[in-house]
């Protein structure tokens, strides 16, 4: 997969493109991903076309985590095979950019498009007036073919990015999954912690998590892990550690059943299966010695190990 992050470029072969944030590539966006491959065909190259900063993100509005960093959303587009991921650089030059100006020069000139798919909220352009009636209005005139997707329903909720942050931050991670078509992933790379975990007889290994990632709640999590080609399982905790610090800085350890590896510098994958217990300072080591080989004990069973 390509990725272009300049405005300035030019794709010679014919391209059906994707347009929208796919900020969570949940299933709604999933099925948008799906319609532009299969009308693509052979005759078509892929091309989802995203804007760097969001728009949200430019104009001040958004201020929680990310639900996918930039390098999770590209695996996950690669994995899907589309053949270009474009990041256009947005700034006050693109959002003063008419939509007929940006569908003329950008989409038909540059992306060579024969075909758009995008959902039902497609917005770009000036005052975000490139929605889907504009596009489905010039289409057309200019000679390129749109294809609209419906909001996707599941469990009679419409299935959005807001919808999976929610869910997130309640730390339902089954109903996330549900709305992601996958788990939800936190990745990063293992770093030296204060190694307290190998005096009490539960390794644990720190995951340098990007600082705007979205986290769940803090708390202890079963998770399914991923090193490399290898899958294992896992309890994860999500905090500050009350027990053994005391600042506020936020945690991301795990304990991996059955291993005993060093890892350190490895990039590592959590998939978060299940929010087992909140977060909770013991009186003592040895109590939470006690609470962490219950937790990996449930985990086991959980996981039927």
């Amino acid at each position: 997969m390509e990725i272009i992050r300049t405005k300035k470029f030019h794709i010679s072969e014919p391209t059906a493109v994707a347009m929208g944030k796919f900020d969570s590539l949940h299933l709604g966006h999933q099925v948008i991903l799906e319609r532009l491959k299969r009308e693509a065909e052979c005759c078509l190259r892929t091309v989802v076309v995203s804007f760097e900063p969001g728009p949200e993100v430019f104009f001040g509005k958004y201020t929680g985590g990310f639900i996918l960093t930039d390098e999770e959303k590209r695996a996950l587009l690669e994995e899907m095979g589309i053949d270009y991921y474009i990041l256009f650089p947005f700034d006050k030059e693109t959002a003063e950019t008419e939509p007929e100006a940006f569908l003329k020069e950008i989409l038909l000139e540059q992306l060579n498009m024969k075909l758009l798919v995008a959902g039902d909220d497609l917005s770009f352009g000036r005052g975000g007036k490139g929605n889907a009636e504009f596009v489905n209005e010039k289409a057309g005139e200019l000679d390129f073919k749109i294809c609209v997707c419906p909001k996707l329903h599941v469990e009679e909720n419409e299935v959005s990015a807001t919808l999976v942050r929610e869910n997130v931050l309640k730390g339902d991670m089954e109903k996330c999954s549900l709305f992601l078509g996958r788990e939800y992933q936190l990745s990063g790379m293992v770093e030296k912690g204060n190694q307290l975990g190998r005096t009490i007889g539960v390794p644990t290994c720190n995951i340098a998590v990007e600082k705007e990632k979205l986290l769940p709640p803090k708390g202890v999590y079963f998770t399914k892990i991923k090193l490399g080609a290898e899958q294992y399982f896992g309890v994860t905790n999500v905090g500050t550690k009350p027990t053994v610090c005391n600042d506020d800085k936020v945690w991301v350890e795990t304990y991996i059943l059955d291993f005993d590896k060093e890892i350190y510098g490895e990039q590592i994958s959590l998939d978060f299966m299940h929010f087992q217990r909140p977060e909770k300072r013991f009186d003592s080591l040895e109590r939470l010695k006690e609470q962490l080989h219950y937790d990996i004990a449930e985990a086991s069973e959980y996981f039927k190990l």
